[in-house]
């Protein structure tokens, strides 16, 4: 009960320390655009730069394929004039409780609140798909662009046991139990990101293609991306 009258307090009192304006939307231009949603352990940067790399020739100069992850965080802190470390909590799937909204609220010059921070990452993710050619990896973009014009949502899962060999042969000084404790966790801040942005319960359905990675290596994945692109019409 205490905590419900804090959070309308916080609501009230801390109201005008924000500012409303609002990022100027990119309407859905219908322009292609890919986001990439995968499970710990399958190579999501390899497959997009490699998209790229095959999307760009078929493209004109002033349509070229960007990949895009960091820049989010990137772009998100800048609309909020905030350090990329402030919102990183977002896409770690973390909350903010409300004695951390107090207690960063006495800094009136650098508040934010947990609404404001997450509503700016939506709108630099819906404006950067609406920009078209572009591949977003991860920060949860299947779920705010999941009905957009142009979209094309590609999910990579494999098997545990096929993850986690590839995760102890990358780090060597990490043990079986370890390693499967960070692919778990790992897995579940991405669903609950997803989920979180959704607004609800992510349907993985959505997904226009999902691809196994133990059967289908870097390159066999990024053929069948452009394939399955080419009968839906968006190369």
């Amino acid at each position: 009960m205490s905590e419900n009258i804090l959070a309308e307090y916080m609501q009230r009192r801390f109201r005008n320390l924000e500012s409303e304006q609002k990022i100027s939307l990119s309407k859905p231009s219908g322009l292609p655009f890919i986001t990439i949603s995968r499970q710990f352990g399958c190579p999501s940067r390899v497959v997009a730069d490699m998209l790229q790399e095959r999307l760009n020739p078929r493209s004109t100069a002033k349509q070229q394929w960007r990949v895009i992850n960091k820049e989010i965080i990137e772009n998100a802190a800048k609309e909020l004039s905030l350090k990329p470390q402030k919102i990183k909590y977002v896409f770690d799937a973390q909350q903010k409780t409300v004695m951390d909204d107090v207690i960063s609220s006495l800094d009136k010059r650098h508040y934010k609140s947990d609404r404001k921070i997450r509503k700016t990452i939506r709108e630099v993710i819906e404006n950067l798909s609406g920009q078209g050619h572009v591949i977003i990896i991860g920060r949860g973009g299947v779920a705010i662009t999941n009905d957009f014009p142009g979209s094309f949502h590609i999910r990579l899962y494999a098997p545990e046991r096929w993850r986690l060999k590839k995760m102890m042969d990358k780090e060597e000084n990490i043990s079986e139990a370890e390693a499967y404790r960070k692919m778990r966790y790992i897995d579940k801040k991405r669903i609950d990101l997803i989920n979180h942005f959704s607004g609800n319960r992510f349907d993985f359905n959505k997904f226009d293609l999902q691809i196994n990675c133990e059967n289908f290596d870097a390159e066999a994945t990024t053929n069948v991306i452009i394939k399955s692109m080419e009968i839906r019409g968006l190369v």
